[in-house]
């Protein structure tokens, strides 16, 4: 080899083991550079352990990294290592490779206050550093809607590029609110991206973590850089809502929260137009409490909605079900007017901020910010008047309310009133927003008392509905506290039966009420109250009521619930009063009113004091009946070894003509009022068509060969069947009822009984 050769060998050979050395170098003297001149850059210290270069992978490593706070000790934003594998050889094919992008152990804590943050002196030392900062250059390539596409700005680079392995793990961001004392702390934070392509193909991001007071968090993102297509898909679980509680005292005033949210969500869409993206999926809440300053609490078990699409630009929206089960709350009436939901909905910030901002000279006028509108808002206000509003189009497809409660509390009484409402049912199907739908509601009173309540109507329309209310057997010494309050009369007893159709046009309403009132009692009168109705009760109900204990009378209610002086509790409390005082001062007339029409007027024969007459054709009960079943059991709860049996008879053969003639007329009001069904104020309707009556003469006629013996005979052993289950229903709340000493049951062999229908009780001995 010729030494001129030999010279240049050695020459490049020692080039390479220099660049070699000072590839192994480098690091460390930019590390030392970096971490000695760390304030004149940024104004804060920066601590590194190590960087390292390996020239043969082309992999920069740096280990322990933190950039401080302003003390100089406390970390700002740290982490254990960062990786990154670049191969510079590749730029010559044209192509700008990253191999892999790794970082473990990320540390951010963010302390906001007010409108600054543990940062803000970096920005402002840059800002000082550099405040003449060039403009960016309008280079971007846009597509109609403004938005940059990716893909275009590839293309329009000298070389492609390429970034694959980007991964995060082990990450932990901390954000404090100092001035409403809120702390998010998120960790196992990590980030899983294969690849990402300025192309026309999908990159995949996926992101995970886990919240320090509960929760886990997973996102995955596929996004195609060319067309702007994306798909998310959110699944969170379990997330406390604990966390939220600072930013809640700017909405409601309360002394806690708690529960967990869990959300699966997915959205597809185009990144050009963000608001015709379609979102589907579920979110839920579970255990929810909301304590309030005063200790009580409101929230449910559980809430679920069911999206089935959502997109606001369509103003669309498919509600597959919206679930709630055992929700609990209660209503607080105070003097004045204010209830607990007023208290809950006037936080103390609000009132704090308004004080603030009527203090500060430096405030800008509402009305000067309505006069520096932008250049040009006229046309844009011209233009959104053009554009007529977008319809709703909004449906739930299933609506369930169920094992729900609600406690009344009355504190403007003299005593306070308490009252819980248990067992709430609301279901529906099918509510739309501009289409009449129906809507069902059900629960329970203390005492086997219920409550019914069919509604039909549109939402956008609350001014015209149909309701009809049903409220069975309530115990009216429950309000008691009412009537001492406006009578100044206790009461200490009985039961009572409400039925309500309500039609409403346009916010008129027509109402017809029917009130039965069984065995009230009431005691002697508080002298230490001043009644608002002095109202002599005593002697009033003692006229009104018949040989049979029992008050019935109708209640018409008409007007506009818009006027200010309608109150439709009002309107029947005054129509009650009015009927006492009528009834108190001219007791006598009243009295031989009632021996002359006797009790057949009100269709009502109680029988012997161990028998409760019923009606065949009907298979529930009159508050009466229920009010004397239930006394009965009173013996119960003073000796554990009685036990008592309801025994019903009838007989079918001798009452199924007149069984017969009672579905005639219900069917034949039917077909004439054009109703798949009959509630109780339809049935007292029905029964009142006198049989020469012309239409229904020619309707039984007609349809006589459809109710023959045999068929009525059935139908009166199933209405028997439901009478006796609602009666144990009714019986099972009482006190001292067990299913051990209760029994209701059907006598055999009716058809050799000849007595009125009804049930006979008996006493037994265990």
């Amino acid at each position: 080899m010729k030494k001129s050769v030999k010279i240049i060998l050695i020459v490049i050979a020692a080039l390479f083991v220099l660049a070699f050395a000072a590839l192994k170098l480098a690091p460390g003297f930019v590390k030392d550079y970096i971490v000695a001149h760390s304030e004149e850059y940024i104004g804060r210290k920066v601590a590194i352990e190590n960087v390292s270069l390996s020239p043969l992978t082309w992999t920069v490593n740096v280990d322990n990294f933190a950039l401080l706070e302003r003390d100089g000790t406390t970390p700002f934003v740290s982490f254990e290592k960062f990786r990154i594998n670049l191969n510079p050889t590749r730029i010559i094919t044209g192509t700008a490779s990253v191999g892999e992008i790794y970082l473990k152990g990320l540390y951010v804590h963010v302390v906001q206050s007010g409108d600054r943050f543990n940062f803000s002196d970096i920005l402002d030392f840059l800002s000082q550093s550099d405040s003449t900062a060039a403009e960016p250059a309008d280079s971007a390539a846009t597509d109609s809607t403004g938005m940059i596409n990716a893909a275009e700005i590839a293309d329009g680079l000298p070389v492609s590029i390429s970034v694959k392995n980007i991964a995060l793990e082990n990450g932990n961001i901390i954000y404090e609110d100092a001035k409403v004392g809120s702390k998010i702390h998120i960790k196992d934070f990590g980030v899983a991206i294969p690849a990402v392509y300025l192309s026309n193909k999908q990159t995949d991001v996926g992101v995970s973590l886990k919240f320090a007071t509960g929760g886990d968090l997973n996102v995955k993102v596929t996004v195609n850089a060319a067309t702007n297509d994306f798909d998310v898909n959110v699944g969170l679980k379990d997330f406390a809502l604990a966390a939220g509680k600072p930013y809640l005292n700017d909405f409601v005033n309360i002394k806690d929260f708690d529960g967990k949210v869990s959300v699966d969500m997915d959205i597809q869409g185009n990144l050009n137009s963000i608001l015709s993206s379609n979102v589907k999926g579920i979110v839920s809440v579970d255990s929810v409490v909301i304590t309030e300053v005063g200790d009580k609490t409101i929230g449910a078990n559980h809430v679920g909605v069911g999206i089935a699409e959502a997109n606001l630009d369509k103003f669309k929206f498919r509600i597959d079900s919206v679930v709630v089960n055992g929700a609990f709350a209660h209503l607080d009436l105070y003097k004045g007017g204010k209830t607990n939901i007023d208290v809950l909905l006037s936080p103390k910030s609000k009132a704090a901020k308004a004080d603030t901002v009527a203090a500060d000279s430096n405030a800008v006028p509402l009305d000067s910010l309505v006069t520096a509108a932008p250049e040009g808002s006229e046309q844009d206000t011209a233009k959104a008047k053009a554009e007529p509003a977008k319809k709703l189009d909004a449906i739930v497809a299933k609506l369930l309310v169920q094992n729900t409660s609600v406690t009344a509390n009355d504190y403007t009484l003299s005593k306070p009133f308490n009252y819980k409402v248990s067992a709430i049912t609301v279901s529906g199907s099918n509510i739309n927003f501009d289409k009449p739908c129906n809507v069902n509601v059900t629960a329970a009173f203390p005492e086997g008392g219920s409550v019914s309540v069919k509604y039909k109507g549109a939402l956008n329309d609350i001014g015209t509905m149909d309701a009809y209310v049903s409220v069975k057997n309530l115990a009216l010494k429950y309000f008691s506290n009412y009537s001492l309050h406006f009578t100044g009369y206790p009461i200490t007893g009985g039961t009572m039966a409400f039925a309500s159709d309500n039609k409403m046009k346009d916010f008129n309403v027509d109402s017809k009420n029917t009130i039965d009132i069984y065995n009230i009692e009431v005691g002697d009168k508080d002298d230490s109250v001043d009644p608002e109705y002095p109202v002599p009760m005593k002697v009033g109900l003692y006229v009104l009521k018949d040989k049979d204990d029992k008050i019935q009378f109708d209640v018409p209610v008409k007007g506009n619930v818009k006027d200010p002086e309608f109150s439709y509790l009002k309107i029947v409390w005054d129509t009650i009063t009015k009927l006492l005082v009528k009834v108190a001062l001219s007791p006598i007339k009243i009295v031989g009113n009632v021996a002359n029409t006797g009790a057949s007027a009100v269709g009502l024969n109680l029988g012997r004091d161990d028998e409760i007459l019923i009606d065949v054709s009907s298979n529930t009960f009159t508050s009466e009946q229920f009010a004397k079943a239930s006394k009965m059991t009173e013996a119960l709860a003073k000796d554990k070894n009685l036990t008592l049996t309801y025994t019903q008879y009838y007989n079918p053969a001798k009452i199924s003509k007149e069984h017969k003639a009672h579905k005639l007329k219900t069917e034949y009001y039917k077909q004439k009022e054009g109703k798949a069904s009959l509630n109780e104020i339809d049935e007292k309707a029905a029964l009142a068509i006198k049989d020469s009556d012309a239409g229904f003469k020619a309707y039984a006629k007609e349809h006589d060969a459809e109710f023959d013996s045999k068929a009525m005979q059935q139908d009166l052993a199933n209405l028997a069947e439901k009478r006796n289950q609602e009666l144990l229903n009714v019986l099972k709340q009482q006190k001292g009822v067990t299913a051990k000493n209760v029994k209701v049951q059907t006598a055999k062999g009716l058809n050799s009984y000849r007595g009125k229908p009804m049930y006979k009780v008996t006493v037994d001995v265990k």
